[in-house]
């Protein structure tokens, strides 16, 4: 008999590989920062050591296109392998069970095991709110806050709903809201075809089939897969397991399996157009967002007049502009910046802060005065240049207004 082999080991795997990834990042860090951050307070994205701030929306419109994109291809080509195998409420619906199971092993027939059981739904609904709020506060200054009572109105919010939500989920819902509430499976039904990876009941072995129930037993969904594909289906692979384990007594292999497309259809490509298309588009993104991140100036000028003073002429002749300008750092390193200004009709003078020290992603305002000697044509540009070390990072231009 041909052997083969079980599913579960593997899921298991990918599902807590994926559940500590997620608890680890916000303890991860690169060049003194995490990993993967949002501060909401600066407004700034940390993410593989790069700060992106909300001016740079651009690169946020790439990670979006991203997102919505790799899902489309993901589930075209592998149907709802995120639901069976990477979804946190699967793996929260898992453990769920696991610990109402164990709990109940403790002292049977009495108060125990359930207050035992409820006490840990909990805990682990305490540690799913502190990730979440992890991906917007440093975990050590989380908890520094939250033992001294200053984690926040926001913070607070976050954690006490996200901890409610969880618990009621752990101890009423599961199952029931990925076959009653999900939208994840509606929508991902409208991406697939029929090249994608689905799981089926071989229908050549139907008549193999002992009608033993084991493959209706083993699904969290409680569907049965002899009738045929269902939005419920998340495509685990349990009542294949289920299904190998009987058949397997009978010298024979599970009559479930996974197949590209149903067998029913003859089958299906899952390199097509529409999926080596789709691919191309992700790595198309991947590669534009790469190279947005690591042509970004290490930092900005800005410059907009000052509204509050006009322009004035000297008795000498001399004309003074009034300006504003907004320097960003955007490096991982604190840096000393001069700003200088170019003027190709005549002289000009910055009066004002001209050597600014920033830290790491920091931003600052500097009130500047333009002195500019003698008349100017109509409409004279001059260029601010911000610059470290000699080598220019960053150009403005502004026009010399006239009283």
């Amino acid at each position: 008999m041909e052997s083969v082999v079980r599913i579960a080991p593997y899921r298991k795997l990918v599902q807590w590989l994926s559940t500590l990834l997620l608890l680890l990042v916000p303890f991860l860090q690169v060049g003194g920062e995490s990993l993967l951050r949002l501060d909401a307070a600066s407004r700034t994205l940390h993410v593989f050591g790069a700060a992106l701030r909300i001016e740079e929306f651009y690169l946020f419109l790439l990670v979006t296109l991203l997102l919505v994109f790799l899902f489309l291809f993901v589930t075209m080509m592998f149907g709802r392998v995120w639901c069976g195998w990477l979804c946190p409420q699967t793996t929260l619906s898992d453990l769920a069970e696991f610990l109402t199971r164990q709990s109940g092993r403790l002292l049977p027939g009495t108060l125990l095991p359930r207050l035992t059981c409820q006490l840990l739904f909990l805990i682990l609904a305490f540690l799913v709110g502190a990730n979440l709020v992890w991906y917007f506060i440093p975990p050590a200054e989380f908890l520094e806050r939250l033992l001294s009572g200053r984690l926040g109105m926001v913070a607070g919010i976050s954690l006490a709903g996200t901890m409610l939500l969880v618990y009621l989920d752990l101890a009423l819902v599961r199952r029931t809201f990925c076959t009653t509430v999900c939208p994840y499976g509606r929508i991902q039904v409208m991406a697939m075809d029929r090249n994608t990876l689905t799981l089926e009941m071989n229908p050549a072995r139907k008549a193999e089939c002992i009608r033993c129930g084991a493959c209706v037993r083993a699904c969290p969904t409680g569907i049965d897969i002899r009738d045929g594909l269902q939005i419920e289906c998340i495509n685990c692979g349990r009542c294949r397991d289920a299904c190998q384990a009987v058949m397997e007594k009978r010298g024979t292999t599970s009559l479930i399996h996974y197949t590209f497309g149903t067998m029913a259809q003859g089958g299906g490509r899952p390199l097509n157009l529409r999926s080596l298309v789709l691919g191309g588009l992700v790595l198309a993104l991947c590669a534009a967002l790469a190279a947005g991140v690591l042509t970004r100036r290490e930092a900005t000028l800005k410059v907009r007049r000052n509204d509050t003073v006009q322009a004035q002429r000297m008795p000498d002749g001399r004309l003074l502009n009034f300006v504003t300008v907004f320097i960003e750092n955007r490096s991982r390193h604190a840096a000393v910046y001069d700003l200088s200004a170019a003027l190709p009709e005549g002289a000009v003078d910055l009066l004002g802060p001209s050597n600014v020290r920033l830290a790491a992603n920091d931003n600052r305002r500097v009130d500047l005065i333009l002195r500019v000697d003698g008349a100017l044509p109509q409409g004279s540009t001059v260029r601010l240049l911000l610059q470290r070390q000699g080598t220019t990072v960053a150009v403005a231009t502004l026009t010399i207004l006239e009283p």
